[in-house]
């Protein structure tokens, strides 16, 4: 105890406070996220997803039937393995989910140290931690659970924390570089993705006196990103990514789409148009006071993302709620601190002025835009709170077997999917968000349906009509609006 006071004794009040202040913030999110698990409101894609995928990996299978896609044909997520072991110890969506909080919210710190060391000013470190923090996007990645790109996000800052700060000890300079490496890779281990974030990094550093290491991660990332996202998973999908469609005219590999957009250049230039590119950058910078904007070079690191997400034909991929966002904020974040940094070399005083809009333009969005309880926002997506179904969900689990094949509604399957067969309905039987129809079951092996059957579309309703009517589908019990039909014959 005397040990751990010391520690405290020694910290800066301004990093005292940023911990406070990220440990208040995952107790605060860690609490909603549960919330929002149990009262059954996760969806199927993508937390149903990765939970089946952790799940199955623990049992040595592979193939992930929520999505229709080997686990590692979907993405490479190899850092699934490093919860494989909490999976055998009872782990589930709501320990996802709370990691994922504690990532987010740890961030923070890491953001704080890599300010410190850029602006030497601990004030300074502070803003760029709490704005982290506040910042709108933060509270909707955590909002929308698990995904393994969020979970990249602190190893992908410590990698880049070491790497800037390799220079500084002629001594330590191997070591540091080696841990820069290293914390880089267990972030690509969690998305083949965040690769392209590396190979950003390795060129600001090429241009800031660090040519070898810079040479390093920009030729590493290149080749991981050509060898695991380029070749192996497009492989292990069998070339059925559900991505590729996502892009229209432009192609449906990274290669057409770059391809086509030299030989057609107006294609890429009318899609960034017709999807508003400036003001999803507005969108990206406007928490950070547009700051980012003064360190166009640090924008590296978000700019293949920000490419990816806005030159495809779908508007989740630029909304800011979704796990799309990770690259392009934590690029925002970094360059708007070297922003301040450029400001200063001029004026001090005019920099200063920057962090207090930093901070004031977090808490505004924050405010108006924001999920959090502070949050215009807190209430209109769900948290979980005031379900009336849940009662009706979880009668319906007590009566299947944990083995059982099941076809359900897609708000019920990340709660059972620590199973070999868990479809969103109508999947087998109709094909819907499922990528290689080829590798459905006989449907005869499906032995329950569960749904709310006054929310279903036509076609599934017509379909669940004639199981019924076929007698092969029925015992049905309806409690709170969701029904659940046991296999007869």
């Amino acid at each position: 105890m005397k040990d751990f006071i010391r520690a405290i004794s020694k910290l800066h009040w301004t990093e005292l406070l940023v911990q406070l202040a990220v440990l208040s913030w995952i107790v605060c999110f860690s609490r909603l996220v549960i919330s929002r698990q149990n009262s059954f409101s996760t969806y199927d894609f993508d937390l149903g997803i990765h939970s089946q995928s952790i799940w199955l990996l623990s049992q040595g299978k592979f193939f992930n039937t929520v999505c229709g896609l080997p686990v590692f044909g979907h993405h490479a997520a190899f850092m699934y393995y490093l919860l494989v072991p909490l999976q055998w110890l009872g782990g589930g969506p709501n320990l996802w989910n709370v990691l994922q909080v504690i990532a987010l919210g740890s961030s923070a710190i890491l953001i704080f140290k890599i300010a410190r060391h850029k602006l030497d000013s601990n004030f300074a470190a502070l803003i760029f931690g709490l704005s982290w923090l506040l910042i709108p996007t933060t509270g909707y990645l955590a909002w929308e659970t698990f995904h393994p790109e969020v979970m990249g996000a602190p190893f992908l800052l410590l990698g880049y924390f070491y790497a800037i700060t390799a220079n500084d000890d002629a001594r330590g300079r191997f070591q540091r570089s080696s841990l820069a490496m290293f914390w880089l890779l267990i972030a690509v281990l969690w998305k083949e993705d965040l690769s392209l974030a590396v190979i950003g990094m390795g060129v600001i550093l090429m241009f800031r006196n660090q040519r070898s290491l810079g040479t390093k991660l920009v030729l590493g990332g290149i080749s991981y990103f050509l060898i695991i996202g380029v070749f192996l998973v497009p492989t292990l999908a069998g070339d059925l990514s559900t991505y590729g469609a996502l892009y229209g005219d432009l192609g449906t590999t990274p290669f057409e789409v770059a391809k086509n957009s030299l030989m057609h250049p107006s294609r890429p230039l009318n899609r960034l148009i017709d999807n508003n590119a400036l003001g999803y950058a507005n969108r990206i910078t406007a928490p950070l006071a547009w700051m980012s904007f003064l360190a166009p070079l640090t924008l590296l690191i978000a700019l293949p993302q920000f490419f990816i997400n806005i030159l495809t034909t779908a508007d989740f991929t630029w909304a800011m709620r979704y796990h799309y966002q990770t690259l392009p904020i934590i690029g925002a974040m970094l360059a708007a601190i070297d922003g301040v940094l450029f400001l200063r070399r001029y004026n001090k005083m005019i920099s200063q002025f920057c962090l207090v809009a930093i901070l004031s333009g977090s808490f505004w969005t924050a405010r108006n835009w924001g999920n959090s309880p502070i949050g215009a926002k807190f209430k209109t997506y769900s948290w979980g709170y005031d379900n009336p179904s849940i009662s009706g969900w979880k009668a319906a689990m007590k009566r299947m077997g944990a083995h059982d094949a099941v076809s359900v509604h897609y708000l019920l399957v990340s709660h059972i999917a620590n199973r070999e067969i868990v479809y969103t309905y109508p999947n087998p039987w109709i094909a819907s968000n499922f990528s290689n129809r080829s590798r459905f079951v006989n449907p005869e092996q499906i032995k329950w349906i569960v749904v709310p059957k006054d929310l279903l579309g036509e076609q599934s309703k017509q379909l669940l009509t004639k199981l019924i009517s076929s007698r092969e589908f029925g015992d049905v019990q309806s409690v709170n609006g969701i029904s659940s039909y046991r296999r007869l014959k």
